[in-house]
């Protein structure tokens, strides 16, 4: 059960931006089911609206790089959870990052400013990324805490710091007052054992090896695990763990979409969040080695080890903040995710396993 700290106000017309996706649906149904009323913001090709619609939302199509999509949605609105933008998962490019995470935040929060005057709260979602570097030595085996400094070492990272500073910049100017979410990779428990999820190319062999061969430029790194895959591939579905030179396989802190979405729900009338970042993450993390080798016995399938020159990261993000200041609880495991999902697989005569 999660619990909450409130301030006395209390929020009433939710406006949820990209409301179909993973953090976004459970979100808007968890304050459907308080009472609230939620508006539902995406690109009207996303399927995920029309199950949020099925639970109550109201349903505004529109694009984050079109301003006058956004005027409809956010009028009137007392809260917005912009949680809208290009991610790494789907291969797009830089210059969609820069479009659509930092001027559609720009366009969000203008449209905020100019159509949301009683507005209590806008939470921005961002990103662990903001921290990673993409050096060799940095951050690895340290616990990365908000007081970590922000050197993001991608272009999606970047776009991530600005947007938060665009967030900040309109609650110093304009009085809206703003909060920043920073999740560790967000999955649902069932991408974790489908090699056509956008999390399967990181531990299905087969999966990894199309989406690597559907690259034309590799770095020396990926064309080396990509040389990896191909030398343990067969007939057979197998899992892959990539491994230092010395055996030793990274720590990770894969978060459930459900824990995410409640911790941004804490932010959303807890005062003491105005102003403030949270790293938002699952119950502990993982070795990467342990969370393959548990999917390969429940999946009844070979784990494979591809080795690296370099050490594999530790990359550790403390929720602890969000537990102190929000009453933040996750629930969720990455291995206890895995044996949720398993559980719902049916058997090959149609029952449950």
């Amino acid at each position: 059960m999660h619990a909450f700290r409130c301030a006395q106000e209390e929020i009433v017309d939710v406006l949820v931006t990209g409301a179909g996706g993973r953090i976004g649906s459970h979100l808007s149904r968890i304050l459907l089911a308080e009472g609230h009323t939620v508006r539902a913001f995406g690109l009207a090709d996303d399927p995920g609206l029309a199950r949020v619609a099925e639970a109550g939302a109201e349903v505004y199509h529109g694009d984050l790089e079109i301003p006058e999509d956004l005027v409809p949605a956010v009028t009137g609105v007392d809260t917005v959870c912009h949680l809208g933008a290009a991610l790494t998962t789907h291969d797009v490019s830089d210059d969609r990052f820069v479009d659509v995470n930092l001027r559609g935040t720009f366009n969000v929060l203008e449209a905020v400013r100019q159509h949301a005057p009683q507005i209590k709260r806008f939470v921005y979602t961002s990103s662990d990324a903001v921290y990673l570097s993409l050096d060799k030595d940095e951050g690895c085996g340290e616990v990365i805490d908000e007081s970590h400094p922000q050197r993001p070492g991608t272009v999606y990272g970047a776009t991530k710091v600005g947007a938060e500073m665009l967030s900040r910049s309109y609650w110093k100017s304009y009085g809206i007052p703003f909060t920043v979410m920073r999740p560790t990779a967000t999955a649902n428990p069932e991408e974790f054992i489908q090699p056509s999820s956008v999390f399967g190319r990181r531990w299905f062999v087969k999966a990894a090896i199309t989406w690597y061969e559907a690259h034309p430029v590799l770095s020396p790194t990926e064309q080396a695990v990509l040389a990896g895959l191909r030398s343990v591939d067969d007939d057979y579905e197998k899992l892959f763990v990539l491994a230092g030179p010395d055996g030793a396989t990274a720590t990770v802190t894969y978060a459930d979409a459900r824990d995410v979405a409640a911790g941004m729900r804490a932010m959303l009338e807890t005062d003491a969040a105005i102003g403030e970042a949270f790293n938002i993450g699952p119950a502990a993390p993982c070795s990467e080695g342990d969370f393959v080798e548990h999917l390969g016995v429940r999946l009844g399938l070979e784990v494979v080890e591809i080795r690296q020159e370099r050490p594999r990261r530790h990359w550790r993000v403390s929720s602890d903040k969000g537990r102190q200041v929000l009453g933040y609880q996750p629930v969720h495991d990455p291995i206890g995710m895995i044996d949720e999902a398993v559980a719902l697989l049916p058997e090959p005569d149609g029952g449950p396993m």
